[in-house]
């Protein structure tokens, strides 16, 4: 266990930032990579990717918080917030391939009225867009359970 800490610890090193820029460069890459491939990430891809975001977002911001300017704070702040919409949309993706592969209408029903009691949305809309990717039946599904909790469809896609 010590030796696997010590592992670790040496690949946190060595692939640290060495300056506050190169910080800046390596992370706007590392989310342009989660922007272009996240649909095709594993479970196990997504945990390679929380840990790296965890590495920018409190170790190496750590490093550089000192020198960073407001305006450099309020990127890395977008840079933070992009990660977390791409992670929601996976949570959303893998919630509705779960309803799919259950085509449980209960549990479908369940996870959309929680959607729209806390107000989600952006989820909501983007479980909707998914339903018309998987076909007629998943729709018909999403567009009854919206109906019955008087969601209408038209307002939800534009907002």
């Amino acid at each position: 266990m010590k030796n696997l800490v010590y592992i670790i610890a040496i690949i946190a090193v060595s692939c640290s930032p060495l300056s506050k820029e190169q910080y800046l460069k390596n992370y706007e890459s590392f989310l342009s990579d989660i922007a272009e491939n996240h649909r095709s990430y594993t479970d196990k891809d997504w945990e390679k990717k929380n840990e790296k975001f965890r590495m920018f977002s409190e170790v190496w911001f750590e490093k550089f918080k000192a020198d960073f300017t407001w305006q450099e704070r309020l990127k890395i702040t977008g840079y933070q917030a992009k990660f977390h919409y791409y992670s929601a949309l996976r949570q959303t993706s893998s919630m509705f391939k779960i309803m799919h592969d259950a085509m449980n209408p209960n549990e479908i029903r369940a996870i959309v009225r929680s959607y729209v009691d806390k107000g989600m949305i952006k989820e909501l809309k983007e479980l909707y867009k998914e339903s018309l990717e998987l076909g007629t039946a998943a729709e018909e599904v999403i567009k009854e359970i919206l109906k019955e909790l008087q969601v209408n469809i038209d307002e939800l896609l534009k907002e």
